[in-house]
């Protein structure tokens, strides 16, 4: 009867269990979304790891998989039959194992080993694709990997040593090699301590241990270092230039806005797209030309926008050739660098005493049959193009020293269809001298202004050829309607009676020092035959311990050799058709001049191009 009952109790549960039941069962599916939960969390990280970081996830996966079908996370791999087919060493490369260099890239050589080689590779291979990308991490460590091996092998020939007998196996080189060149994106004094610390260990490592390993690492930080700029640089793509360009149609801009259109230039631009900030990058210094170009509230806080930038990009800022209201902007140590040298057009005549040399300048060419013309260089003849790239080269040959850029274009920029370039030639078609005109645009995206750039005289050519080519070039502005010219500014020099730290008297003592080799000063003084008005120009640093970087940053700049192709595009006015200055003639005589504003001009003195 009793089991009768419990078989009946069995078959016809009480109500309390069908509802204990029932509460267990949302549990245990809870349990399980949970647990499927993890899972799915789980794989979501491996995926975005694995695409934000595939090498660094690759490579350990490797490691540890290679590890673990092969033994080597509990033997060394010294004690492995096959050791000899995967140890590279001096005895490797005697023996003609070479691709010893390759095969024993995945291991440890010992199982302690595998927790430092895992862990390094994490930290520094990761961190490298975090800031400099998976492309330049992957060619980096390979590049770190094989010159710390060879590196250290020849090391080992030269100097006969007990590890001459030594093998290694493993990544670290690249590692170490990487760690080593990601440096280079740190802010200065974090990369200052790291690259310190970076350089003590390897040092100690190899003084107090002494393995082929320390000295693999060594090479690998050694070489790994001064490759920093290299791998961190970044191209600028075609369509940041081409936005730039827009914005200073849009907005206008100074003196030395159109040379941020150069190669070579990089930019920071505003998140609302009212303006932009270029730079050039040389020595892990990031160095602004000119001022900001965009609207008045991008000019006040540009400055705030290039630090943040450089200081994620482990660059050192500065200013160069910026005006005072940008240098009050910036509000951090300013030095006088240069004078920008202009010409108000609107008032300008060659009258009275202090304009006799360009009187005589003009008169001279008249009498001698030297005529002057405005071409668009890229559109004009080529025994035209081949004598300015002659007289060029013989002017620089002249000078024996290296070209200078940055600021100061050559042919090429000349080349450019927007640029206008003034030549002055004789009957007989040979071209005396040379001056190119870069455009100053206001907010319409027209000319206000020219500003000189390139300057060349033809050795034994018509002596005062730039005088008259200056003259002529601003009375062709003047009637255009153009309101300036600048005569640019040339390095190293300023109008003496100013304030003058420590630091400004070296830079003049430079100046003077550098005279007979670039003659800043007498370029300078060249230019006062013109009555400019003077406005100074800075170089704003935020410390005194970063000017030796920023001096040889703007050296380098300066000494620089072009390495992109000049793109040729449309005139700057090409859609305008109502101003005088917007139509950009490809060729202009003074016969085009307005009679009212160019009285000084005699009509026969120039013939019309065609």
């Amino acid at each position: 009867m009793r089991e009768h009952r419990r078989r009946g109790m069995g078959a016809s549960p009480t109500p309390a269990r069908v509802l204990t039941s029932l509460c267990r069962e949302p549990q245990r599916a809870r349990l399980g979304d949970r647990r499927d939960r993890r899972i799915w969390v789980g794989l979501m990280m491996v995926t975005k790891l694995l695409r934000r970081y595939p090498f660094t996830v690759g490579g350990l996966a490797m490691i540890v998989v290679v590890g673990l079908v092969f033994g080597t996370f509990t033997t060394a791999v010294e004690d492995k039959p096959w050791s000899e087919a995967v140890t590279y060493g001096l005895p490797a490369v005697i023996e003609g194992r070479w691709w010893t260099i390759l095969t024993g890239l995945p291991f440890a050589i010992t199982p302690l080993c595998y927790i430092a080689v895992l862990g390094s590779f994490a930290a520094f291979v990761g961190f490298a694709e975090h800031r400099i990308g998976t492309g330049r991490t992957v060619v980096a460590w390979a590049l770190g990997h094989v010159v710390g091996v060879t590196g250290a092998l020849l090391v080992l020939l030269a100097v006969d040593g007990p590890l001459a007998d030594a093998g290694d196996v493993g990544p670290s080189a690249g590692t170490m090699a990487v760690a080593a060149i990601v440096t280079a994106t740190l802010a200065p004094r974090a990369r200052l301590v790291i690259r310190i610390g970076l350089l003590a260990y390897v040092v100690g490592s190899i003084l107090i241990i002494g393995s082929l390993a320390d000295l693999l690492h060594l090479v690998a930080v050694v070489a790994g270092l001064p490759l920093g700029s290299l791998f961190t640089r970044r191209a600028r793509p075609p369509a940041d230039a081409d936005r730039a360009l827009d914005l200073l149609r849009r907005h206008g801009g100074g003196t030395l806005s159109w040379m941020t259109t150069w190669p070579g230039a990089e930019y920071v631009f505003a998140a609302a797209g009212d303006g932009f900030l270029a730079y050039r990058r040389h020595a892990g210094v990031a160095i602004a030309l000119g001022d900001p170009v965009g609207s008045a509230g991008w000019r006040r806080a540009a400055h705030a926008e290039f630090t943040a930038h450089c200081r994620r990009e482990g660059l050192v800022p500065c200013w160069f050739s910026v005006g005072e209201a940008t240098a009050d902007a910036v509000g951090t140590r300013r030095v006088q660098v240069a004078e920008d040298t202009l010409i108000d057009l609107p008032e300008l005549a060659f009258r009275g005493k202090k304009w006799q040399d360009i009187r005589t300048a003009r008169n001279r060419a008249a009498k001698e049959g030297i005529e002057f013309r405005m071409v668009t260089l890229a559109d004009a003849d080529p025994s035209v193009i081949a004598q300015v790239r002659q007289i060029s080269a013989s002017w620089l040959k002249s000078k024996h020293t290296p070209e200078l850029r940055f600021t100061l274009g050559g042919v090429d920029e000349a080349m450019d269809p927007r640029v206008r370039v003034g030549i002055a030639v004789d009957a007989d078609g040979t071209v005396h001298g040379v001056t190119s005109w870069l455009p100053i645009l206001d907010e319409t995206g027209h000319p206000r202004g020219w500003t000189l750039d390139l300057m060349r005289r033809r050795e034994d050519g018509f002596r005062p050829v730039i005088e008259f080519l200056i003259a002529e070039s601003c009375l062709l502005f003047q009637a255009e309607g153009a309101q300036v010219v600048s005569l640019s500014g040339a390095p190293l020099v300023r109008t003496a009676g100013g304030p003058a730290g420590l630091l400004q008297r070296g830079l003049d003592l430079g100046g003077r020092l550098m005279e007979p080799l670039y003659g800043f000063g007498s370029l300078h003084a060249f230019k006062a035959k013109f009555q400019p008005r003077r406005e100074p120009l800075f170089l704003v640093y935020r410390h005194a311990a970063d000017l030796p970087r920023i001096g040889a940053a703007i050296t380098a700049a300066y000494l620089a050799k072009p390495t992109v192709a000049r793109r040729l595009a449309q005139p700057v006015h090409s859609g305008a058709t109502t101003a005088p200055a917007a139509a950009m003639p490809s060729a202009t005589t003074r016969s085009q001049v307005k009679p009212a504003v160019a009285a000084n001009h005699r009509p026969a003195e120039l013939i019309t191009v065609t």
